[in-house]
């Protein structure tokens, strides 16, 4: 697989095909780009993340336990 992200400059863009995939049915897309890391719009699911990191840091909770026993709530 073959996966690179550019800024074009013009409406051309040259793609160079590796010699692998030559004569073989291949797949070239052309989708707008948007890097997570400098996207200042958070996600819904990321920003739960952030709110609830941590929040049981300072209980003292074993996290398999507790997700067995959360498990076993569903056998019920």
């Amino acid at each position: 697989m073959q996966r690179e992200i550019v800024i074009p400059q013009s409406d051309e863009y040259t793609v160079h095909i590796p010699k692998e995939y030559i004569n073989t049915r291949v797949e070239i897309l052309v989708l707008p780009f948007t890097d997570p890391v400098s996207h200042k719009e958070k996600t819904g699911s990321e920003d739960i993340f952030a709110k609830t990191a941590g929040i049981l840091s300072g209980h003292n909770i074993d996290p398999a336990r507790w997700q067995n026993e959360i498990r076993e709530e569903w056998d019920r």
